[in-house]
């Protein structure tokens, strides 16, 4: 059984029924005015108010035909619909195309949509019509199992506040009713009133309630799009009770039963019986009725590009004559193209009651017709990462990407950002870095992971895991590597190199390169980070010979560079702490001729007066060592000893030195030349 309702602005209409062979089956219907103005222009202003009418036609309903009615199909007009064109392509590389592969290239055409308005005001996309699609840059009707490699697709979307679906939900609450169903009014009408076969003609309708003017037009067997006019019946209303002085209802009223050869009894709103002419109200009422069709024909012709080939009219305010007439005049059409159509004559809907008539329930119908086909609460209920979320379905089954709308996700947070492509200068050369798509959404349904396009049903857990936001933006860490000093196998100590960009110094390793950028690294060399650790291990002071000095604790042995990695470069060193022969002076071999033969002579003492006391010059140099050290000077002794000269069995002998005669303790320079000779031996 279905109950459908159109809550419109002067009252509330539902009807219960079926479906069978495509065809509605109106088992009972209700419909009840406001008793005040709890509407305007289509939307709920007294959200009690009207939760008291549908409330009412609910239980009348349920008395008659004995059934109790807790879901019911809704629409919402199209006060504050907006609406926008939006196309994408793909490409194709698989065999034959199936219907995921067109929902893709539908979802991408969906993800453009803007989630707020030029206000700021949210918004939800309701529902889309697709326009046309191409394959390979050929209009075709239905892309399905065809082969192609470009896929194309133009739809139209229409967007409402979150305002308008929410005061409905809430007052349906009210009258004890759950949503199973939400359309918007001009697509319910146009799916009952044009059937698929007849919008290959270029066919234009329009509902006309008390609040609005809902428009929808089709064309080539697709729907081009949607608007409205936020006029209809009740500026026509409110002129005749303005200009009489009634009330809204009497003026409502008289509005119902005007005929230009009529005339009509009424009381005014100070208590006197006026009499009022059917001519004279068809005088008053011409200048906005006139306004009304032109603003109509204006937002027709925007939807359509010209005037339509004929124009189908629903809802109350259609009824008015004076309307139909100036339509046809606005949109420049024969007064036999502009047709009323009426719920009895649509051949996909039967009512087992004779008085279903009339153009005011055809969008009615057309609710019921629809939801039979769309079934799935606008309330299912799933659970997203753990939260339950109550589930908009609005003509047509929920995708995750339209949860996610719903739930207020920015389509960055779902797709990912783009990034832009860096060129930039390191150390001379050129490098760079591709832009790509980073971040987005991955998508779990009951613990599988599936596409943005994927439908959603009653009772589904759905996990959102955000990917990993990749800057695209290089950082200096990602091309200066740390410097490490390792000493004796232990690390001491890390150092940044010196960084420049576009000649400034930068000592932040987090600082992103910017495009254009030119980056200077430098690293040192060994004996910079030599001089590094002197100041890291401090220094000895002591005195030689009566003059003080000082020298660094360690002595560098052995020293290597290497990358360790693509963040680190190493620099290691092997030590000894600083020894007393380290600091003592450095003299230079000597070489000297003796009898021709050249001879080195080396300092050989290795001990060394300190502090008044000899120690060896392995030993480690202290704070405040007090040297004493004679600068060292050969003589002829050293030359001898260094040739081990036997003189057993030598009687007398000389030594010269440079050919001048010479003793053992005369001193020894470079070349010089001494000679030793044997004058006389023992007998």
């Amino acid at each position: 059984m279905i109950f459908a309702l159109d809550v419109g602005t002067r009252k509330v209409a539902g009807l219960i029924g079926y479906i069978e062979n495509d065809v509605l089956n109106v088992v009972d219907f209700e419909a009840i005015e406001h008793p005040t103005r709890n509407m305007l222009d289509g939307q709920i202003h007294d959200i009690k108010g009207v939760a008291t009418v549908i409330e009412t036609v609910k239980k009348r309903l349920e008395e008659r035909n004995e059934v109790e009615l807790h879901e019911v199909a809704v629409a919402v007009a199209g006060r504050f619909l907006k609406t926008v064109t939006l196309e994408a392509e793909m490409d194709f590389s698989g065999d034959l195309i199936d219907e995921i592969t067109v929902r893709e290239l539908e979802m991408k055409a969906l993800s453009q949509i803007p989630p707020t308005d030029d206000s700021g005001s949210e918004l939800h996309c309701v529902g889309y019509s697709v326009i046309e699609y191409r394959l390979d840059g050929l209009w075709i009707k239905n892309l399905i199992s065809h082969r192609g490699r470009k896929l194309y697709t133009r739809v139209v979307a229409a967007l409402l506040p979150v305002q308008v679906v929410d005061a409905m939900t809430i007052a349906l609450r009210k009258a004890g009713l759950r949503p199973c169903f939400l359309t918007l009014e001009p697509m319910a009408a146009l799916e009952i009133a044009v059937p698929e076969d007849l919008r290959i003609l270029n066919i234009a309708l329009v509902d006309i309630g008390a609040g609005t003017s809902d428009i929808a037009v089709s064309r080539g067997g697709t729907i081009v799009g949607y608007d409205m006019v936020p006029m209809a019946g009740d500026e026509i209303t409110e002129v005749i009770a303005q200009s009489y002085l009634l009330d809204f209802l009497s003026a409502e009223k008289l509005k119902r039963m005007i005929n230009d050869g009529a005339s009509f009894e009424m009381i005014d709103v100070t208590g006197n019986k006026v009499i009022i002419n059917g001519s004279s109200v068809s005088t008053v009422i011409s200048p906005v009725v006139e306004l009304i069709a032109r603003s109509i024909a204006e937002k027709i012709k925007q939807l359509n590009l010209s005037k339509p080939s004929a124009l189908f009219l629903v809802g109350g305010g259609a009824k008015l004559r004076h309307l139909k007439n100036e339509l046809a005049h606005a949109l420049d059409l024969p007064m036999e193209r502009v047709a009323l159509r009426t719920v009895e004559e649509l051949p996909r809907v039967k009512s087992l009651r004779e008085d279903f008539k009339g153009s005011e329930y055809v969008t009615l119908a057309g609710i019921a017709y629809v939801s039979a086909y769309n079934s799935g609460s606008i309330y299912d209920t799933v659970s997203l990462n753990g939260e339950k979320i109550r589930l908009i379905r609005v003509g047509q089954a929920q995708s995750v990407l339209q949860l996610l709308i719903q739930k207020g996700f920015k389509f960055t947070e779902i797709f990912g950002t783009p990034q832009p492509t860096i060129t930039f200068e390191l150390n001379g050369e050129t490098h760079l870095i591709p832009g790509k798509i980073t971040g987005g959404l991955k998508v779990l349904l009951n613990g599988t992971e599936v596409p943005l396009h994927h439908t959603i049903r009653n009772g589904d857990e759905i996990i959102i895991q955000y990917n990993k936001v990749e800057e695209v933006a290089p950082r200096l860490q990602d091309f200066a590597k740390q410097i490490v000093i390792e000493v004796d196998q232990q690390e001491i100590l890390r150092l940044l190199p010196k960084i420049s960009i576009n000649g400034e110094l930068v000592e932040n390793l987090e600082r992103p390169i910017k495009d254009g950028d030119k980056v200077l690294i430098e690293y040192p060399d060994v004996e910079e980070v030599k001089k590094i650790i002197y100041e890291e291990f401090g220094f000895v002071n002591y005195s030689i010979n009566g003059e003080n000095k000082t020298v660094q604790k360690i002595f560098f042995e052995v020293s290597e560079i290497k990358d360790e990695n693509e963040k680190e470069r190493k620099y290691i060193f092997k030590t000894h702490k600083t020894r007393i022969k380290d600091v003592l002076p450095k003299y230079e071999p000597v070489k000297v001729f003796f009898n021709d033969e050249e001879i080195t002579l080396s300092p050989m003492n290795n001990i060394v007066l300190v502090n008044g006391e000899y120690l060896s010059v392995e030993s480690e140099l202290l704070e405040g060592m007090t040297i004493e050290h004679p600068r060292w000077q050969p003589i002829v002794a050293d030359v001898l000893a260094k040739i081990n000269l036997k003189t057993d069995g030598i009687a007398d002998y000389r030594i010269f030195l440079n050919d001048r005669p010479a003793n053992f303790v005369d001193k020894v320079s470079d070349n010089d030349k001494i000679r030793f000779e044997i004058f006389r031996k023992v007998q």
